[in-house]
Protein backbone atom coordinates (compact mmCIF):
# COMPACT_ATOMS: atom_id res chain seq x y z
CA UNK A 1 0.00 0.00 0.00
CA UNK A 2 1.59 3.13 -0.83
CA UNK A 3 1.63 6.04 1.96
CA UNK A 4 -0.05 9.15 1.13
CA UNK A 5 2.24 12.04 1.01
CA UNK A 6 1.38 15.78 1.44
CA UNK A 7 1.46 19.04 4.08
CA UNK A 8 -0.65 17.21 6.76
CA UNK A 9 1.47 14.79 7.30
CA UNK A 10 4.59 16.87 7.47
CA UNK A 11 6.15 17.31 10.96
CA UNK A 12 6.41 21.26 12.55
CA UNK A 13 10.22 20.70 11.25
CA UNK A 14 9.37 19.54 7.85
CA UNK A 15 7.30 22.60 7.74
CA UNK A 16 9.64 25.06 8.49
CA UNK A 17 12.26 23.74 6.35
CA UNK A 18 9.96 23.63 3.12
CA UNK A 19 8.48 27.07 3.69
CA UNK A 20 12.32 28.43 4.33
CA UNK A 21 13.11 26.69 0.98
CA UNK A 22 10.25 28.24 -0.60
CA UNK A 23 11.57 31.61 0.48
CA UNK A 24 14.88 31.38 -0.44
CA UNK A 25 13.84 30.00 -4.09
CA UNK A 26 11.53 32.95 -4.71
CA UNK A 27 13.43 35.85 -3.06
CA UNK A 28 17.31 35.34 -3.54
CA UNK A 29 19.41 35.90 -6.33
CA UNK A 30 20.43 33.01 -8.65
CA UNK A 31 23.56 33.53 -7.84
CA UNK A 32 23.02 33.01 -4.33
CA UNK A 33 21.13 29.54 -4.88
CA UNK A 34 23.83 28.58 -7.15
CA UNK A 35 26.23 28.75 -4.14
CA UNK A 36 23.81 27.43 -1.98
CA UNK A 37 23.75 24.25 -3.89
CA UNK A 38 27.47 24.50 -4.48
CA UNK A 39 27.17 24.77 -8.34
CA UNK A 40 29.59 27.34 -8.00
CA UNK A 41 33.10 28.49 -6.50
CA UNK A 42 32.09 30.58 -3.55
CA UNK A 43 34.21 33.70 -2.64
CA UNK A 44 33.95 35.66 0.17
CA UNK A 45 32.37 38.13 -1.85
CA UNK A 46 29.97 35.65 -2.73
CA UNK A 47 29.69 34.39 0.85
CA UNK A 48 28.95 38.20 1.89
CA UNK A 49 25.85 38.11 -0.69
CA UNK A 50 24.40 35.01 0.61
CA UNK A 51 24.67 35.90 4.07
CA UNK A 52 22.73 39.10 3.42
CA UNK A 53 20.01 37.80 0.71
CA UNK A 54 19.72 35.12 3.33
CA UNK A 55 19.66 37.13 6.24
CA UNK A 56 16.61 39.68 4.49
CA UNK A 57 14.95 36.33 3.74
CA UNK A 58 15.35 34.85 7.98
CA UNK A 59 16.52 32.01 5.94
CA UNK A 60 18.35 30.92 9.57
CA UNK A 61 18.60 27.30 8.74
CA UNK A 62 20.20 28.27 5.34
CA UNK A 63 22.43 30.67 7.21
CA UNK A 64 23.63 28.44 9.74
CA UNK A 65 24.77 25.38 6.93
CA UNK A 66 26.65 28.43 5.23
CA UNK A 67 28.36 29.18 8.00
CA UNK A 68 29.05 25.67 8.61
CA UNK A 69 29.98 25.11 5.32
CA UNK A 70 32.67 27.84 5.06
CA UNK A 71 33.61 28.75 8.51
CA UNK A 72 36.72 30.56 7.76
CA UNK A 73 34.12 32.95 5.45
CA UNK A 74 31.91 32.75 8.68
CA UNK A 75 34.69 33.98 11.01
CA UNK A 76 35.86 36.59 9.11
CA UNK A 77 32.16 37.60 8.54
CA UNK A 78 31.05 37.75 11.84
CA UNK A 79 34.56 40.03 12.83
CA UNK A 80 33.59 42.39 10.61
CA UNK A 81 30.48 42.59 10.90
CA UNK A 82 31.07 43.04 14.44
CA UNK A 83 29.55 39.74 15.79
CA UNK A 84 30.69 37.22 17.97
CA UNK A 85 31.12 36.24 21.78
CA UNK A 86 32.28 40.49 21.59
CA UNK A 87 29.14 41.05 20.77
CA UNK A 88 26.90 38.84 22.84
CA UNK A 89 28.66 40.09 25.81
CA UNK A 90 28.14 43.55 25.25
CA UNK A 91 24.86 43.64 24.44
CA UNK A 92 23.98 41.55 27.17
CA UNK A 93 25.22 43.85 29.16
CA UNK A 94 23.69 46.81 27.68
CA UNK A 95 20.32 44.96 28.64
CA UNK A 96 20.82 44.51 32.03
CA UNK A 97 21.82 48.00 32.29
CA UNK A 98 18.72 49.03 30.91
CA UNK A 99 17.20 46.87 33.38
CA UNK A 100 18.66 48.11 36.18
CA UNK A 101 17.48 51.52 35.15
CA UNK A 102 14.05 50.56 34.72
CA UNK A 103 13.68 49.31 38.83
Amino acid sequence: MKEERDFRNLTEGQMENLLEFAEVSARCSKEVLEALEEQVPVTYELFRKCMEELGTVGAIGALTEMMGRYPDYGKRYNEEEGWGPEKAESDFRKIMEKLGETK
